[in-house]
């Protein structure tokens, strides 16, 4: 996890019972090999430095789930959080769309590998995420994808700012510096273009709160089709005006696994 961890014997003993490894042979089992698709991913990222540098109203931009995680596929996404101004959350979201689907680097259904999902935005004011843990607190998976986000453009950089966001994130990873430590080898990109000043100082303030409800309105009957077709698939989708998050929630599944390995 390339972070120090808690020694551990039980739960090392049980993983290396399931994996059948002599655990008293090789104790190292708190690493993972570099995985072999990430070189072209991360080479794919940094080619599209000036599009991050360029998308309005956004302040950070996260890299996160398998490729923070070391479980890359061939033909794999990437998934990647971002972080939006106060009150600018929809704005927003429709840049980020608009300019990855202009260079065809956004993700679609039958068009993901090695493109990015945009699935999750929430505002600066808005990052403590423990309010969307799962009700029964048995969330492993959401402190893990916290733990394991990999800064790919910061307006300003900061290093620790979203783990002080987050207090209960300590309490779960007591032995984690709070800072973003995970390396899959890409650029740290800061500042912006001068396209995204441009955008900013023409959409910032004129007629804002319009703008924003409308992008609103025009989406809610695509949202509502979709929601009717697809429940299984949106049932845990997050939309209000702080947050969006629309991928396909499996931390329950992640959950339920996890208390089953647990009670056996």
């Amino acid at each position: 996890m390339n972070y120090p961890v808690p020694e551990n014997s039980e739960f090392f003993e049980y993983w290396a019972k399931k994996e059948k490894i002599n655990f008293e042979k090789n104790k190292n089992f708190s690493r993972k090999e570099k995985n072999k698709y990430i070189d072209q991913f991360t080479e794919k990222i940094n080619k599209f430095w000036k599009l991050y540098k360029s998308l309005p109203f956004i302040s950070e931009i996260f890299l996160c789930n398998s490729i923070s995680f070391n479980s890359l596929k061939e033909d794999s996404d990437i998934d990647i959080f971002i972080i939006t101004k106060r009150n600018k959350l929809r704005r927003a979201r429709f840049f980020s769309e608009l300019y990855f689907s202009i260079l065809w680097q956004k993700r679609f259904r039958n068009n993901k590998k090695q493109k990015f999902c945009l699935s999750f935005y929430t505002r600066e004011d808005n990052t403590n995420l423990y309010p969307i843990m799962l009700k029964n607190k048995s969330d492993i998976y959401l402190w893990y994808r916290l733990a394991h986000l990999v800064p790919l453009y910061q307006e300003k950089q900061n290093n620790d700012w979203i783990y002080k966001a987050n207090p209960r994130f300590n309490a779960m990873f007591p032995n984690h510096p709070c800072e973003y430590c995970i390396n899959i080898w890409t650029k740290l990109f800061t500042w912006k273009t001068f396209l995204k000043k441009i955008v900013e100082f023409l959409f910032w303030w004129l007629f804002w709160k319009i703008i924003e409800q409308l992008i609103k309105y025009i989406w809610k009957p695509i949202l509502r089709y979709k929601t009717k077709k697809l429940w299984d698939k949106w049932k845990w989708i997050i939309i209000n005006d702080k947050m969006l998050k629309f991928y396909d929630d499996k931390r329950y599944q992640i959950a339920s696994i996890f208390t089953i390995e647990q009670k056996n």
